[in-house]
């Protein structure tokens, strides 16, 4: 069985269930690239010649049946990797190739589709090629996907994570499927097999400042003043971008005003990962909800514009002042319920 968000050993996949012609749909570069490198790996272990042909309406029938109908000098098996443009394709083109991957059994038929299986599934093509080969599915994992898309990535690329490790790791990356791979693939030249827990993948995740902006926002969350400060002056001197910090508190109170502005206020892990909130993070954007009023998380909303402007140059000020000065004032919104509810 394939992984979904990390298919390997497709031509072995292939042989075991009879079929040579592999269907490869969607747009996602990075496991397009994932399927390509597998089966050029398969190729080369095999002694398999490999062919490219780009399918356009105007590619000429006598050119097509020469390119799959030529002779490896040095192999007996043959793939065709075959790349489908958009648009209207001949049907005599589409006989000739339905025609080779009849005939031709012992060769392999990779086709690419870049569109999303809901218009693959429109075209004619799934009804010709549906019965003779298998699929891949290459989309962006949602989110309710994205826990399920780095396993397979960790599988793949065989690192060790422990399940503390695997959560830092889909928090840190928002939820952003090519960060999180980076990341393992980082992991795994400098760990190769060792166990990775969640102190170790901290500190070499590829976006060390993204690290240091969730603890920023853990501290304003906590209401803890002394963290806040030293956090921000850090981030000041490392000389951190102000703009990815205000990105931060921009993804994370967006997810709290919805919750918070929606009819239905309920909190659940499932509404969530929906707003691309994982791990400790929703323990914090909890936090939040309950404790900050709709006015204070707006008020939030606005400030955060604010900086973007002026981290843009649209407007006049200091950004990493602005932020600092947003930062005390969740501080203080933070302690301020939490004392008044407390007392």
């Amino acid at each position: 069985m394939l992984a979904k968000f990390a298919p390997s050993n497709i031509l072995s996949n292939l042989k075991e269930n009879n079929k040579n012609c592999m269907v490869v749909v969607g747009k996602e570069p990075m496991q397009i690239s994932s399927v390509k490198d597998d089966i050029n790996n398969s190729c080369h272990k095999d002694s398999v010649d490999k062919i490219t042909v780009k399918i356009e309406n105007s590619y000429d029938l006598n050119d097509l049946d020469h390119a799959l109908n030529s002779q490896s000098l040095f192999s007996s098996k043959m793939l065709y990797e075959i790349e489908v443009s958009d648009g209207l394709i001949k049907k005599e083109i589409k006989d000739i190739l339905v025609k080779n991957i009849k005939a031709n059994a012992e060769d392999y038929f990779i086709f690419y589709f870049k569109k999303s299986f809901k218009d693959y599934k429109k075209q004619n093509w799934f009804e010709l090629l549906k019965n003779l080969s298998l699929m891949i599915e290459v989309d962006e994992p949602n989110s309710e996907q994205l826990t399920q898309a780095v396993e397979d990535r960790i599988q793949l690329h065989k690192i060790n994570l422990t399940n503390d490790a695997k959560k830092l790791l889909i928090n840190y990356s928002l939820g952003n499927l090519i960060q999180a791979d980076n990341d393992i693939q980082k992991i795994k030249l400098i760990y190769n097999k060792q166990e990775v827990n969640e102190s170790l993948l901290a500190a070499h995740i590829t976006n060390g400042s993204r690290y240091d902006g969730f603890n920023f926002i853990e501290h304003c969350i906590n209401g803890d003043l002394k963290k806040t400060n030293e956090t921000s002056n850090y981030l000041e001197q490392k000389g951190i971008q102000p703009l990815m910090i205000n990105g931060l508190f921009a993804w994370f109170f967006k997810a709290v005003s919805q919750i918070k502005l929606s009819k239905n206020q309920s909190i659940n892990s499932n509404i969530f990962r929906k707003l691309r909130i994982f791990g400790n993070s929703q323990n914090l954007a909890s936090k939040a909800i309950r404790t900050l009023s709709v006015k204070q998380v707006e008020a939030c909303l606005n400030k955060i514009q604010e900086i973007d402007q002026i981290g843009k140059g649209l407007k006049m000020g200091d950004p990493w002042l602005e932020i600092k000065r947003f930062s005390i004032g969740i501080v203080k919104m933070m302690n301020k319920r939490i004392n008044l509810k407390n007392g």
